[in-house]
Formats: C-alpha cells, sequence, structure tokens
C-alpha cells in the first residue's frame, strides 16, 4: 500500500536502463523505491519520502546526463 504521505513520480526511461536505474536506487537506502509500472512503455515510478525528495531529486537529475529520462507526470522541479 502507498503512504499518502509519499511522492510519486512517473518517468519514462529507456526499457534497457530500467535494471540499472533500480539497481542505483537500491544502492541509496530509503531515498526512493523504483518500480515498473508499464515495461511495455517503459515507464517508472519513484515512490519518494518527503525527507528525501532533494536527494532523490538530484540523483534523477544526474541520471538524466546519462539515460534517457522524461517525466509524464507533475513534476516539483524541472529534470532539465
Amino acid at each position: 500500500m502507498i503512504q499518502t504521505d509519499s511522492i510519486q513520480w512517473l518517468l519514462e526511461v529507456d526499457k534497457k536502463e530500467i535494471a540499472y536505474i533500480v539497481s542505483l536506487f537500491e544502492g541509496y537506502d530509503n531515498l526512493a523505491i523504483v518500480r515498473t509500472v508499464d515495461a511495455e512503455q517503459s515507464i517508472i515510478e519513484l515512490i519518494i519520502s518527503p525527507d528525501y525528495l532533494e536527494d532523490t531529486y538530484q540523483l534523477v537529475h544526474a541520471l538524466s546526463k546519462e539515460v534517457y529520462i522524461k517525466k509524464i507526470e507533475n513534476h516539483p522541479k524541472p529534470l532539465n
């Protein structure tokens, strides 16, 4: 069950990068939970604790310079 105080970002990514993105977030304990929403369209969801919003933004921003990431839902900050 998703907590109501978490923040969800939906991102479109390159399908071949999903495992890499998941492993990066697993390396940062408690930063965000990554789940695949639509494998066919390569859409992932980040479930973020408000306490880690800035850190998650920074990681996603840095990652966007390395792999394709496109926000597809409201995002508190632009990725680029």
